[in-house]
């Protein structure tokens, strides 16, 4: 589900987009699992787009674009992973320290803080894992309490390790319940790199916007055209898309 934020961001936009929306529902969440199964999946995804022809790929997850190295050799499409804008953009802040809140596979793979060091070498990425909040947000029907209680942990974690005043959200799932994050630290600013990544997928794609539009819902009809592949429960979906405001999609075929 978590990479319904970059949908989102993406509808928010108004120019022309047909997206062709996988999501491997049946094997959630990638986060925890070892490298070479996370490869195998996202292969499987990527071959299912390039039967399609799409003009490129969105990484709409941190976990695998993680793994964006290994990927982009094998992949005959351009690979838009989200670490990479996210990390540029943190880098600018012109903070000594900086927080992460990612699943573990994320953390461990050190891409962010790698990044954003050879963009700035003077910021410190302070890093905390979760290994069930992406899954508590995947759940039907949602716990509210337990999503609060791993949020408020994290949010604990992060202030024993250093002193942030800004965290990147570093799971597509994490936007989902970021109104969450900003109740249990008003004094702490959350990122959403979704928008961050729209950007950089219509500038693959040829396209050009004003940023600015990026993080600006629009209460105009969306230029979107959405079909869900899916290896997990559409009506999942439908019941995101009204959480999210994403149009309904079109089509919903089986992974």
């Amino acid at each position: 589900m978590g990479g319904l934020t970059v949908v989102r961001s993406l509808c928010s936009i108004q120019v022309p987009l047909d997206i062709i929306y996988v999501g491997d529902n049946a094997n959630v969440p990638y986060g925890n699992r070892p490298l070479t199964e996370i490869v195998t999946l996202t292969e499987r995804m990527l071959d299912v787009l390039d039967g399609r022809k799409v003009e490129a790929v969105a990484i709409a997850c941190n976990t695998i674009s993680a793994t964006v190295d290994i990927l982009e050799p094998r992949s005959k499409m351009p690979l838009v992973d989200i670490i990479r804008p996210a990390a540029r953009a943190m880098a600018r802040l012109d903070e000594p320290d900086v927080g992460l809140f990612a699943t573990e596979f994320t953390v461990q793979s050190g891409l962010h803080a790698k990044l954003i060091h050879n963009a700035n070498p003077a910021v410190t990425v302070h890093a905390v894992a979760s290994a069930r909040l992406a899954a508590l947000i995947d759940s039907v029907p949602w716990n509210e309490a337990a999503i609060r209680e791993e949020i408020a942990s994290m949010i604990a974690k992060m202030r024993r390790d250093g002193p942030v005043r800004t965290v990147l959200l570093g799971c597509t799932h994490y936007p989902i319940v970021q109104n969450v994050f900003e109740e249990l630290a008003p004094d702490m600013r959350f990122i959403d790199p979704a928008g961050l990544e729209a950007e950089e997928v219509l500038r693959t794609v040829g396209i050009s916007t004003a940023p600015a539009k990026l993080s600006q819902p629009s209460s105009e009809k969306s230029t979107i055209s959405l079909e869900v592949i899916t290896s997990g429960d559409p009506a999942a979906y439908r019941r995101m898309f009204d959480k999210l405001g994403i149009p309904p999609a079109q089509r919903f075929t089986q992974l």
